[in-house]
């Protein structure tokens, strides 16, 4: 009786198991991508505490900061000067018409209107989804560590190269149980970088004061507008 127990449990086991294998791989690109762009759907915000890593000729820089998203394309990303540190280094804010990065070390503000090549805040997360299968082609990556967290990472590369495409790969870390983005990574092949973008307390659809999406930079400041193409 004792082995009739013993050969049960292992079966509930093996059952169990295989139940988990036919899960792990049923998952596909396609299902992913769907599953993110229904969540993306779905969300009218997104905050997060974000790292940068920036990778240029095997050099390595890494930056900190705070990020918040609205639809269509509000953004608010501010970068501190270090992990312990809130002074902030860089702000980037977009009010959907245009684009504006200020330095409060050198007083320098830049500011870019919107276009149609420049829309897209987050190339791969924000309204490309909409048109992701038509704009690119898309891969599942074998990520054993991340998929061992319950994270999948696809891959997105254009399918539409030109002189102005700024990345040539993109990859997009989902986190299985909401399909929410934790990690981007953008790849310019021809200037030999490559940037990742890693999330942590991310918060979706929170309260938000829309006037972070607004700035007027301090008196003094030089401002440089950036031409569209």
């Amino acid at each position: 009786m004792k082995n009739f127990h013993k050969i049960i449990i292992i079966f509930i086991l093996i059952l169990g198991m295989l139940t988990f294998v036919r899960v792990l791989f049923s998952i596909d690109a396609e299902e992913i991508t769907k599953n993110v762009k229904k969540a993306y759907k779905n969300m009218k915000n997104f905050s997060a505490d974000f790292e940068q890593t920036t990778i240029v000729a095997g050099k390595k820089r890494v930056a900190v900061g705070v990020l918040t998203f609205q639809k269509p394309n509000l953004l608010r990303q501010e970068y501190y000067e270090s992990e312990n540190s809130k002074k902030t280094s860089q702000l980037i804010v977009s009010d959907g018409k245009a684009i504006m990065s200020y330095t409060p070390m050198v007083k320098q503000m830049t500011k870019q209107e919107f276009s149609s090549k420049n829309e897209e805040l987050f190339p791969g997360f924000g309204q490309s989804l909409e048109n992701v299968e038509k704009n690119y082609d898309i891969k599942l990556i074998k990520d054993e560590v991340s998929e061992k967290k319950g994270v999948h990472c696809v891959e997105l590369t254009p399918k539409k190269q030109d002189e102005d495409q700024i990345f040539e790969t993109i990859q997009v870390w989902v986190r299985d149980e909401d399909s929410i983005p934790v990690q981007v990574m953008y790849k310019d092949t021809k200037n030999g970088a490559t940037f990742f973008f890693s999330f942590k307390n991310i918060k979706i659809n929170s309260k938000i004061d829309e006037s972070i999406f607004k700035f007027t930079p301090p008196s003094g400041t030089q401002i440089v507008t950036i031409p569209n193409k």
